[in-house]
């Protein structure tokens, strides 16, 4: 058993890596938008500021596994801790114009995996 301890553990670090999942860099996270162009200029007004840059501490947009454990309570209470607040973000995340159904688009477009290059 101890003979193939090395290799275990060399695969186990193996498959870690191929299932992490990297981190974008800082242009491209700035660079993504919603497609529909109303949606675009709420993100980048309210949203892009915290959601594209990995030092804020939020979930990167398209970072599907930092949206993971949020998803799991279910989007209607995404929407409902982003136009309360919660933790370091304000109420509507600053989004004084969005409505609930702008916050949860915006949310379905940064929690997307589709928008990790």
């Amino acid at each position: 058993m101890r003979r193939f301890r090395p290799v275990l553990l060399a695969l186990l670090g193996l498959l870690a890596a191929c299932s992490a999942e990297r981190e974008p860099d800082r242009a491209q996270l700035e660079a993504r938008r919603p497609a529909d162009a109303r949606l675009a200029a709420l993100y980048e007004r309210s949203c892009l500021l915290c959601h594209a840059r990995p030092e804020s501490g939020a979930p990167l947009t398209g970072q599907a596994s930092a949206w993971a454990p949020r998803l799991a309570r279910g989007l209607d209470a995404l929407v409902a801790s982003s136009r309360q607040g919660l933790g370091g973000m304000p109420a509507m995340g600053l989004c004084a114009e969005c409505s609930d159904a702008d916050l949860r688009a915006l949310i379905e477009f940064m929690s997307s995996k589709e928008n990790t290059p």
